[in-house]
C-alpha cells in the first residue's frame, strides 16, 4: 500500500509541476490532498505536492546535487529515512533544508511509466481526467481502508476541512502548522488500542502542550515525533504518524480525520527476469495446467495430444503480439497454449507467469536491454486485466522488446470482455484468439491411440459426452467431492452411499443407464447386514439431485439416462466413468454379495445386461472359489444353470465353512431321493437350528427327523414289525402317497394287528370305498379309538351342498378367492368365477391362474387361455409348465 501511494502522489506530483494544470492549481491541489489525507495509504501526505519546482530551478535558485528530492528522496544509500538535520524533519509540520537545481532530463526520472507520459502527451484536459479517474481506480482498491470515524479518543472532534496547502512560492519562515483534534492515522500495528496512541496538538483550549514544532531543527525531538514510512525495505518499529515521501521546503498544514488499525496484505511484485524459470523447466501444473493423476501411480501428466489448431499456430510469434487462447471448461486450453510456446520459444527463454493482481507496470524497465528471450504468460487472462495488468500500452512496450504474450481465457470471459465494452475491449481486438474445440475430430484421436498411453485410452473409452480432456482433468475433482462426502457430518451420506452402489453394479456388469428402482436395491443390500447407521439427512431424490450437479460447469457423478421404458417410463443413471475406472481399482474392497445378487435378479428387464452380469460374476467368483473362497462358491451355485452343479458348487460351499447353507444341501439332496447323502447336512442343519431356532431351520429339522424316521421304519417293517409297518403307513398317507400306504396297512390287517383299522378306514374314505371304511371306523370306535368315533360321525352326515362350500371360502384368506371361484365355476357362473380366479392371481396363487387358462379352454379362447398358462408357470405351477410344454413351448423361459 505504502509503495501503491507514493507512486499516485509522485504521478499527481508531476502533472502539477510542470504546469499542465496551473490554472487549477490550487483547487486540484486542495482536492487531492484532501482526498489523500482522508484515505491516504500509510496516514501520510506526500511532501511532492506541497513543494512542486517550476523547472530546471527551484523558487529560491538553489539545486539539488544529492539527488535528495522526488519519490525516492527520503531514501538514501545507507538506508536511512531522510529525516536528518540537514534535510529538515519529516513531520506534520516542517520545512525542508535548502536544495540544489535538476535538469528537466533529471525530473523525468523521478517518475516511471506510462502513466506520466500519457499525461504530459493529453493535454491538460487529459491529464486533469486521469488524474481524477486514478483517484477514483485508488479509492476502490479492495485492501484500501475504509475512512473510519471517532476513534482517536477524548480528543476526537468532528472532521475538519480539508488539508490547507499554502503556495510553496511564498516560503514563510514561521512553522505555522496545527493539527486539528485528531488523532493520526498509525501504520503497522494492527492491534494497538485507539487509547493508547499519541495525541497530536490541537487548538490550545483543548491541549495545553504547544504545538508540535518540526521545522528546522538541528536534532530530533526527544518527544515521541512522527516517523516517515520509509523504503520497503526498512524495518518499522512503533506507531509511525507524519506526512512522507519527498523533502519539505515550505511550511505543511493537515488536518488528519481518519484513525485506522490495519496491516495490509503483500504486494505482488516482479521478481528478477534472471531468476524466471525456463520453458524446460517451468511446472505446467503451476502454469494452470491442470493435474491428471488420480491414483498413486500415475505419474506426472500424460503425453500432449496434437490438435487441429496447432498447425494454424506456427510462427504466430513472428506476426502476433498477444495469442488467446479460448475454449469450454477444462478442454485443454492451458495445455494448447503452452505447447504453442515450447514450439516457438528457443532453448533458455524464460516464462514469467505473474499470480492474478500483479502490478505489471514496471516489466518494461525490468526487460529493456537484457539479453535473452522471454514469454509473459497469463493463465485466465481476465485476472491480469485493468490499469495495474496487461493494457493497450503496455502490450506495445512488451512487443517492441520482442516479448510475447500467451493467455487463456474461457469462452464466456472472453465474449464478456471482447463484446461488452470496457477497457479490456480494446485489447481483446488487437489479440489473436484462437478456440479449442470440446469435440475431439478422427485426427485428434488417431493421433491419440498413437502414443499408447494408459491414461488417455482410459479417457477416450470412458469419456461419454465429454471430452478426453474433461475427462482427464475433472477425474480427479468428481473422486475427491465423493470421497469427502462419506464424512460422518456430510450432509450427502446417503449422496456418496448411492454413487458407491452406481460404481458397483457398473463393476458387476451392468453397462449403460441403471433403472431407478435396481440404484434403490442396490442401496439396501450394501446397508444389508450392516452397523445401524444415524437416519439419512436427505432422501433418494435429493442425493440424486446432488449428485447430477455438474462439477465445473463439465459433468455431474452421477449421469441422467434415457428412461427405460418397461411398462410406465422409468428414470436411469449412470455413473461417471472415471469413477468406476477408480472403483475398479479397488481390488482390495469386494463388491458385496448382496449387490452382486441384487445385480442378477435386477438386470432381467434387459437380457444382454443379464448376460454381461452372469459372465462378470463367473469371470470374479470362480477365481475366488479357486482360491478356496465359499462365500464365492455360494455365488457360483447361484450362477449355475444346472441343477447338479449348482448342487455341488453348495456343498463345496458348507464343506468351506458356509454351514448355514448345510440345510439347503440336505433339502436338495433328499428331492433327489439321496436320505443316505442328506442326512450328514441334515444333522448339521438341525445341530445349528437348536442353537438358534428359527422357521426354515426348524423346519429343516423337523425334515430330517421325517427321513430318518421313514428310514428306521421301512427298516423295521422289514423285519415284520406291525407297529412300525402302521407308523410308515400313516407316513406315507401324510405325504400323499396313498397307495404304498394302503399296502402297508393292508400287511398289518393280514397279520391280525388290529389299531391299523382308523387309518385302513381313512385310506379307504380317500378311493371312495365308504362301505368298508364305515365297518373299519365302527370297529375301532368300539376299541375305544375316540378319533375313528369322530371321523364315523363326520361320514354318516348329509354331503355338503355348493351354497354351504361357498360360504365355507368366503373368508379373507389368501386362498379363498381361487376355491370360492372353483365353486363359482361348478355352480354355473363363469363370470363369477374368473373374477374370483384374477382375484386370486393378484393375491399371487399360481392356482388360480392354472384355473383360469382352463376356463378359457373350455370357453374357446385358447389364445388367452396360453397367456394364463405362462402366467401360472412363470409363479412355478407343475401343470401349467405341463400344459405349456404340451404346446412345443419352452418352459425354461417362462419365467423370464
Amino acid at each position: 500500500m505504502e509503495r501503491e501511494s507514493e507512486e499516485l502522489a509522485a504521478w499527481a506530483a508531476e502533472v502539477l509541476n510542470r504546469g499542465l494544470l496551473s490554472e487549477n492549481r490550487e483547487e486540484i491541489r486542495r482536492a487531492f490532498v484532501g482526498w489523500f489525507v482522508r484515505h491516504g495509504g500509510a496516514g501520510s501526505v506526500p511532501a511532492q505536492i506541497t513543494s512542486p519546482f517550476e523547472g530546471p530551478d527551484r523558487p529560491d535558485g538553489t539545486d539539488d546535487p544529492d539527488g535528495s528530492e522526488g519519490p525516492d528522496a527520503s531514501r538514501r544509500s545507507d538506508g536511512s529515512d531522510g529525516s536528518d538535520a540537514s534535510n529538515g524533519s519529516n513531520g506534520l509540520n516542517g520545512s525542508g533544508g535548502s536544495g540544489g537545481s535538476r535538469g528537466p532530463e533529471e525530473a523525468l526520472v523521478e517518475v516511471e511509466g506510462r502513466h506520466f507520459g500519457a499525461w504530459l502527451q493529453s493535454g491538460k484536459g487529459g491529464a486533469l481526467t486521469d488524474l481524477f479517474e486514478l483517484i477514483d481506480r485508488f479509492e476502490q482498491t479492495p485492501w484500501l481502508p475504509e475512512p473510519t470515524s471517532h476513534r482517536a479518543g477524548p480528543t476526537a472532534r468532528s472532521s475538519g476541512p480539508a488539508a490547507q496547502v499554502p503556495d510553496p512560492t511564498t516560503r514563510s519562515p514561521e512553522p505555522a502548522a496545527q493539527v486539528s483534534g485528531r488523532t493520526a492515522q498509525h501504520a503497522g500495528h494492527p492491534t494497538r488500542s485507539p487509547e493508547s496512541t499519541a495525541q497530536l496538538s490541537g487548538p490550545a483550549d483543548r491541549q495545553s502542550e504547544p504545538p508540535v514544532q518540526l521545522s528546522g531543527h538541528p536534532t530530533r525531538s526527544p518527544e515521541p515525533t512522527a516517523q516517515l514510512s520509509g523504503p520497503a525495505d526498512r524495518a518499522s518499529f512503533g506507531d509511525t504518524v507524519g506526512y512522507y515521501g519527498g523533502n519539505y521546503l515550505g511550511p505543511v498544514v493537515g488536518v488528519l480525520n481518519q484513525h485506522t488499525y490495519a496491516t495490509p496484505p503483500g504486494v505482488f511484485v516482479v521478481p528478477d527476469p534472471a531468476g524466471w524459470p525456463t520453458v524446460e523447466d517451468a511446472d505446467l501444473v503451476t502454469l494452470g495446467v491442470r493435474p491428471a493423476g488420480r491414483r498413486s501411480a500415475d505419474q506426472g501428466l500424460p503425453p500432449y495430444v496434437p490438435r487441429d489448431i496447432d498447425e494454424t499456430l506456427r510462427g504466430w510469434t513472428a506476426r502476433d503480439g498477444l495469442l488467446v487462447i479460448t475454449g469450454g471448461p477444462l478442454t485443454g486450453k492451458s495445455r494448447t497454449a503452452w505447447e504453442a510456446v515450447v514450439r516457438e520459444s528457443g532453448p533458455g527463454t524464460r516464462v514469467y507467469a505473474p499470480a492474478p493482481g500483479t502490478d505489471l507496470r514496471g516489466l518494461p524497465a525490468l526487460l529493456r536491454g537484457r539479453h535473452g528471450t522471454y514469454v509473459l504468460w497469463l493463465d485466465e487472462l481476465e485476472g491480469h486485466l485493468g490499469e495495474h495488468g496487461l493494457t493497450v500500452g503496455l502490450l506495445a512496450e512488451l512487443k517492441a522488446l520482442g516479448v510475447p504474450v500467451v493467455a487463456t481465457m474461457g469462452d464466456d470471459a472472453y465474449d464478456t470482455h471482447r463484446f461488452e465494452g470496457g477497457t479490456a475491449s480494446r485489447l481483446m481486438t488487437l489479440a489473436r484468439s484462437e478456440r479449442v474445440r470440446s469435440g475431439w475430430s478422427e485426427r485428434e484421436v488417431e493421433r491419440l491411440t498413437g502414443l499408447r498411453d494408459d491414461r488417455l485410452r482410459e479417457a477416450l473409452d470412458r469419456r461419454g459426452a465429454t471430452s478426453v480432456t474433461q475427462y482427464l482433468a475433472i477425474g480427479a475433482e468428481l473422486r475427491a467431492q465423493w470421497q469427502r462426502s462419506g464424512r460422518s457430518n456430510s450432509p450427502h451420506r446417503y449422496g456418496h452411499l448411492l454413487i458407491r452402489a452406481a460404481t458397483d453394479l457398473a463393476r458387476c456388469g451392468v453397462t449403460g443407464d441403471i433403472p431407478r428402482r435396481l440404484l434403490e436395491e442396490a442401496c439396501r443390500s450394501h446397508r444389508a447386514g450392516r452397523p445401524a447407521e444415524p437416519p439419512d439427512t436427505e432422501s433418494f431424490q435429493e442425493a440424486v439431485d446432488w449428485a447430477v450437479q455438474p462439477l465445473h460447469g463439465v459433468t455431474g457423478m452421477l449421469v441422467p439416462g434415457a428412461p427405460l421404458r418397461v411398462g410406465e417410463s422409468e428414470e436411469t443413471w449412470r455413473p461417471y466413468g472415471s469413477l468406476v475406472a477408480d472403483a475398479q481399482q479397488e481390488a482390495e474392497r469386494a463388491v458385496p454379495e448382496a449387490v452382486w445378487r441384487c445385480a442378477l435378479e435386477g438386470t432381467k428387464y434387459d437380457t444382454g445386461v443379464h448376460l454381461n452380469v452372469r459372465a462378470t460374476a463367473h469371470a470374479v467368483f470362480s477365481a475366488r472359489a479357486r482360491d478356496g473362497d465359499a462365500g464365492a462358491m455360494h455365488m457360483l451355485s447361484l450362477l449355475s444353470e444346472n441343477e447338479a452343479t449348482a448342487l455341488d458348487w453348495l456343498r463345496k460351499a458348507v464343506d468351506a465353512g458356509k454351514t448355514e447353507l448345510a440345510g439347503q444341501v440336505g433339502e436338495r439332496l433328499l428331492g433327489q431321493g439321496e436320505a443316505e447323502e442328506a442326512l450328514p447336512y441334515l444333522r448339521a442343519a438341525a445341530a445349528e437350528a437348536a442353537a438358534k431356532p428359527d422357521g426354515p431351520r426348524a423346519r429343516l429339522v423337523g425334515q430330517a427327523h421325517l427321513v430318518l424316521a421313514e428310514q428306521w421304519l421301512r427298516t423295521a417293517a422289514d423285519s415284520r414289525d406291525m407297529a412300525a409297518t402302521h407308523l410308515l403307513g400313516d407316513l406315507l398317507l401324510g405325504r400323499g402317497d396313498l397307495s404304498e400306504a394302503m399296502d402297508y396297512y393292508i400287511n398289518a390287517e393280514m397279520a391280525g394287528y388290529a389299531p391299523v383299522a382308523r387309518s385302513a378306514a381313512v385310506s379307504f374314505l380317500l378311493s371312495h370305498e365308504e362301505e368298508a371304511a364305515e365297518v373299519l371306523l365302527a370297529r375301532a370306535a368300539a376299541d375305544g379309538d375316540e378319533r375313528a368315533a369322530d371321523l364315523l360321525a363326520d361320514i354318516r352326515k348329509p354331503r355338503q351342498s355348493l351354497e354351504e362350500a361357498a360360504d365355507y371360502f368366503a373368508g379373507d384368506g389368501m386362498l379363498d378367492a381361487t376355491h370360492q371361484a372353483v365353486v363359482a365355476e361348478k355352480e354355473g357362473f363363469p363370470e363369477e368365477a374368473r373374477q374370483g380366479y384374477e382375484q386370486g392371481h393378484a393375491r399371487g396363487d399360481a392356482y388360480a391362474a392354472y384355473r383360469l387358462a382352463l376356463l378359457l379352454e373350455r370357453q374357446d379362447d385358447p389364445g388367452e387361455a396360453v397367456l394364463w398358462y405362462r402366467k401360472a408357470a412363470g409363479m412355478g405351477h407343475p401343470a401349467a409348465r405341463k400344459a405349456l410344454a404340451e404346446r412345443g413351448e419352452d418352459t425354461a423361459t417362462v419365467g423370464e
